[in-house]
């Protein structure tokens, strides 16, 4: 039987999008050889987010469209939220929302890192190359390049994401030998909301700083 992991606090699956931060970061590539794929990468992050919060916003909703008609006496939002819990419909849909946020999540992350290193070393590179770390390291030097791709909190992230993806869920003794480890239990991989917010939280910085890095190098680059 397949093991999943639910919180029970309605905030775990609040909002966590952040368009001020997105506007920042479209008016520092505007005009720029970095526009398109940071602009994919912005569309991805908004579906995942937006895709995350629907749990939330429906019991919210429910509970708002309610208490605008019969006032609610004794009952809160998450005691609304308790109630959904009970339902495993319900709860299958938050596992498989918490399991595919992560993946669409850190996908974006990879995808980002490899299209702007493509376009910093002026050809097609995949990280699957046997010189993705060797460009890695020649574009942005030792210690940036272990800031965005082998740090342990990224490495960790997308060896999470190849389990979900590529194992069916299942850890691989390489996860398990990793820290900081998600729960794991019989096997499985275990990713809650979460997990989802500190990826995202994490990854934030780390993907502006990919992007200011890189446009100090093509800018030199032009000079």
């Amino acid at each position: 039987m397949k093991t999943i992991f639910i919180e029970n606090d309605l905030s775990s699956f609040a909002d966590f999008h952040d368009t001020e931060w997105f506007s920042r970061l479209f008016a520092a590539v505007d005009g720029s050889d970095l526009e398109a794929p940071v602009e994919d990468f912005a569309a991805h992050w908004w579906g995942a987010s937006r895709s995350f919060v629907l749990p939330w916003l429906y019991v919210n909703g429910i509970y708002d469209a309610v208490d605008s008609t019969v006032p609610i006496i004794g009952k809160s939002r998450q005691d609304l939220w308790n109630e959904y819990l009970q339902v495993n419909a319900f709860n299958a849909s938050l596992w498989k929302i918490a399991e595919g946020s992560f993946c669409a999540i850190y996908y974006a992350y990879e995808n980002l890192l490899v299209r702007i290193l493509a376009e910093t070393i002026g050809r097609h590179i995949r990280v699957t190359d046997r010189d993705f770390n060797k460009e890695l390291i020649g574009a942005y030097g030792s210690a940036f390049a272990n800031r965005f791709w082998t740090a342990n909190f990224i490495s960790v992230s997308r060896e999470i994401r190849n389990c979900i993806t590529h194992n069916s869920g299942k850890a691989t003794e390489r996860l398990r030998g990793m820290k900081p480890r998600p729960m794991i239990e019989k096997d499985d991989v275990l990713i809650s909301a979460s997990d989802v917010r500190a990826l995202y939280t994490h990854l934030k910085p780390v993907a502006r700083e990919v992007i200011d890095q890189s446009l100090r190098r093509l800018n030199a680059f032009r000079r």
